[in-house]
């Protein structure tokens, strides 16, 4: 006789957010307003930041540039490598990344919306957001670090706890 309902076995991981971690120590480099030739602007910035020996993460290509982090103590190190390029660029130091774990976090409808607007509706600037499909990504200022990952994880019992609580109102 089948009940209907299927068991979460050891090895299935909860959906949901699982874990979220801060990670502290980076800076998050923009270039940016590349009138003409975009590509091979961005080719020579990544050829100068090699040649440094500077080891680049987050790389996200925009219309006009690209952005990425790097660790903050080699940060001068790269704006050195790239400001005799002549390119326009930026650098924002004390970033930390906060990432988000959830199983398909892709698949899960709203999920990444909803941690983004928690984000944004607390006023923390969000630099860059990334995904993948078990976790995702936000670089943010230091001091808001710790902050959006408290929230993130209130949030997420919020959620988890919130279909107990519709259950036990129908009775």
């Amino acid at each position: 006789m089948s009940t209907g309902f299927v068991a979460e076995t050891e090895f299935e991981k909860k959906r949901g957010v699982s874990r979220v971690e801060v990670r502290h120590g980076f800076a998050q480099v923009h270039v940016s307003r590349i009138p003409v030739n975009v590509m091979g602007e961005r080719l020579k910035v990544l050829a100068a930041v090699a040649a440094v020996g500077i080891s680049i993460d987050f790389l996200k290509l925009t219309p006009s540039g690209m952005s990425f982090v790097v660790p903050e103590p080699v940060a001068d190190k790269l704006a050195g490598a790239i400001e005799p390029l002549g390119i326009h660029f930026s650098v924002r130091h004390d970033r930390s990344i906060v990432l988000v774990h959830a199983v398909s976090i892709r698949d899960e409808e709203g999920m990444i919306a909803g941690i983004v607007n928690t984000a944004i509706t607390n006023g923390i600037r969000i630099d860059h957001v990334g995904d993948m499909h078990d976790r995702m990504l936000m670089v943010v200022q230091k001091e808001d670090g710790e902050r959006l990952a408290s929230l993130i994880a209130v949030t997420a019992a919020a959620r988890e706890a919130q279909p107990e609580t519709e259950a036990s109102d129908a009775n």
